[in-house]
């Protein structure tokens, strides 16, 4: 569970929230949805940053770490003068206060339980993958670019998908021409440019989550850039300066660790064992983080359907996070049915008297089922939990 604070942020009045394994997050349009998506998703990383540098890599110089933020997602317009940020984990917390121009990071007594995430955004204009082949050249966000990105690798490693969805439809990808391919149940052969708008928008963010739940984990030798070394090396320095509790004493049995071509001493074998376990939960991907706006787009309400059964049987495999944005009644009814471990539900609502500012409403477990059990459209009868 991790905890986050957003005061004064786009159209964000205040939102408070605590964040499960799986949330689903509805409200109306320009409501701040995806301003709430974009800043976990945003803090995720920065606790990554944290995490793997073990260094604050310039988030606490002036307003350096919402400028990050709102370059990476061009949001510039969203900051308010007392714009506030807090987020919490069991291993850190940290806060960023625009009127102080003050970022501040306390690490907790969990700090080096971590376990390296890959953390993926996925934007609700992805078919521009399929309808702009040259995107690469573009002047895109660079949330789009590294979606865009992610999908590239994602289709070269995946290359075919049969029958995806249960659709009856075969996906193929063609390195030589660097073309996807679409077959249809009748044998109809399209350009992923030439299909449907259903399937443009299903299928790049389809493969990419597909890619992340199996594929990402396939993949081995990936080389590092000269930082990423340099940055490892300061990493593995750190661990052991927690974990080497003692300098090893002459005539001591020493235990040697050797990593990334440097050999560790240690005097007891379970600091040794503890120093090895944790630079390899760092180092390796043991999970994905996966935010992901309005999957239902241009999609048939049977398909939403089936696309939440088979990303909820996705996450389960590495014990994924999912926070997904939504306007579909058919996509938050299959999560509260599906009711997966660590369900969250949550809505966007205007905070009265405040013009066009919103807030957050997080429902109980109790609600959730109320919801479900009773029938009622949260989409048009917000008041009734407010």
């Amino acid at each position: 569970m991790r905890h986050l604070v957003i005061k004064n942020l786009g159209p964000i009045n205040t939102a408070d929230l605590q964040i499960g394994q799986v949330n689903v997050l509805i409200g109306m349009q320009s409501s701040g949805k995806s301003c709430i998506l974009k800043t976990a998703c945003y803090c995720t990383w920065v606790e990554k940053r944290l995490e793997l540098s073990q260094m604050i890599n310039g988030f606490g110089k002036g307003s350096a770490f919402i400028d990050i933020m709102t370059d990476y997602y061009q949001m510039a317009d969203y900051v308010h003068p007392d714009t506030y940020i807090e987020y919490e984990t069991n291993r850190l917390l940290f806060s960023y206060d625009h009127a102080q121009k003050s970022f501040r990071l306390k690490r907790k007594s969990g700090y080096w339980n971590y376990k390296k995430p890959k953390i993926t955004y996925v934007p609700a204009d992805r078919n521009l993958v399929a309808a702009i082949p040259g995107w690469s050249s573009l002047s895109l966000d660079g949330n789009m670019i590294e979606f865009m990105s992610d999908w590239d690798k994602a289709r070269r490693f995946v290359k075919n998908e049969d029958n995806f969805l249960g659709l009856g439809m075969t996906y193929s990808y063609d390195s030589q021409s660097n073309t996807d391919k679409i077959r249809l149940e009748n044998g109809t052969p399209l350009t992923l440019k030439e299909s449907s708008s259903g399937v443009q928008s299903l299928l790049p963010m389809y493969v990419h989550l597909d890619y992340l739940s199996d594929g990402q984990y396939k993949e081995d030798g990936t080389k590092i850039s000269y930082e990423q070394r340099e940055e490892r090396k300061n990493l593995l320095s750190t661990i052991y300066a927690n974990f080497c509790k003692k300098k090893v004493q002459k005539g001591e049995d020493v235990k040697y660790v050797t990593i990334e071509g440097f050999d560790y001493a240690f005097s007891e074998d379970k600091h040794a064992k503890r120093f090895k376990q944790i630079y390899e939960e760092y180092i390796k991907v043991n999970h994905s983080e996966i935010f992901l706006e309005e999957p239902e787009d241009n999609l048939f309400p049977p398909t939403q359907c089936q696309f939440v059964n088979w990303i909820l049987e996705k996450i389960d495999i590495h014990n994924d996070m999912l926070f997904v944005a939504t306007h579909s009644p058919y996509v938050l009814n299959q999560f509260i049915k599906m009711n997966p471990e660590g369900l969250s539900v949550m809505f966007t609502h205007q905070v009265e008297k405040m013009g066009m500012t919103f807030t957050v409403r997080q429902l109980s477990t109790e609600e959730i089922h109320e919801v479900y059990d009773n029938g009622v459209d949260l989409f048009f009868n917000f008041e009734m939990y407010l």
